[in-house]
């Protein structure tokens, strides 16, 4: 299958984009991608969408996926969509699924959404909205034989309430920010337990990147977690400050345990890895 795929691309796969394009290539596609936002900064927005319109004529795509893409006008997705099957890729969470994203959510053939809460809503605007989860990207996320430095790391930007739960914990957190690809996985290897902070009703790709790297997940639950993993067997959820203080205390007591689950979480989330994404992507263009 021919396939454009219009994201943000770079070269030490900070952006989720890069490992997507790869795994497209992977599975024997021919894939083209489109930086619209460094084209942007080179001709400007209007040459840009002219481009874009231009390449997506010449060369007919069987599929352009759009990775978000709020920055591009209604315009360039309508023009596409006429002339090619067109797929939005949302990967945000509910609160950046704003009215922009929702009137791109008609424009397209189908959607594709990380979390389920966003799917609910973009089926209410189009009935070829799909759950697709973002997952991990296999070629950084993986284990590492490391000596353990922390008792609890906390990988990403503290904002909302994470502070306050943080702070309200009776252990030393390590908050390790500015993390990505390799360095993010040796930064989960040296952990005994890796806490994710959910913000919203879905599970952010640190849950994933946390298990593929081999690490014990402690986290606060987000919808439809059941469906995919199994508290106590694959990771461990916790319900407020002082049950999290507790499993805290009992998993650090407890090491052959916490590797058991972590084990178990390694081999369960494999099924969520990019080139598993990217499969999903093309079997619903096929069947939409």
């Amino acid at each position: 299958m021919k396939i454009l795929f219009i994201g943000v691309f770079d070269t030490d796969r900070k952006s989720t984009n890069t490992s997507q394009l790869l795994a497209f290539k992977s599975l024997g596609h021919n894939v083209v991608g489109y930086n619209y936002k460094e084209k942007a900064l080179k001709v400007g927005e209007e040459e840009r969408d002219k481009h874009l319109c231009e390449v997506v004529r010449k060369y007919k795509f069987d599929l352009v996926v759009f990775s978000k893409c709020n920055f591009l006008s209604e315009d360039v997705f309508k023009a596409i969509a006429a002339v090619s099957k067109t797929c939005l890729w949302f990967m945000d969470p509910m609160v950046s699924y704003d009215q922009i994203m929702r009137r791109r959510t008609g424009l397209v053939d189908y959607v594709c959404c990380d979390k389920e809460n966003v799917l609910e809503e973009a089926l209410k605007i189009n009935k070829n909205s799909f759950h697709v989860c973002e997952g991990f990207d296999q070629e950084v996320d993986k284990p590492h034989d490391i000596d353990k430095e922390y008792d609890v790391s906390f990988i990403g930007n503290i904002y909302g309430d994470r502070g306050e739960t943080i702070n309200n914990t009776n252990f030393d957190i390590r908050v390790i920010s500015g993390a990505y690809g390799s360095t993010h996985a040796k930064e989960v290897s040296k952990s005994r337990i890796n806490l994710n902070l959910c913000t919203s009703d879905g599970a952010s790709d640190r849950v994933y990147k946390i298990l593929a790297a081999g690490g014990f997940l402690l986290s606060n639950d987000w919808k439809n977690r059941e469906k995919y993993f199994t508290d106590g067997k694959e990771c461990v959820i916790f319900n407020n400050i002082t049950d999290l203080n507790k499993k805290i205390e009992y998993y650090l007591k407890n090491p052959e345990l916490r590797e058991e689950i972590a084990s178990n979480g390694f081999k369960k989330v494999q099924c969520f890895n990019r080139n598993n994404w990217a499969e999903k992507i093309v079997q619903l263009s096929q069947e939409c």
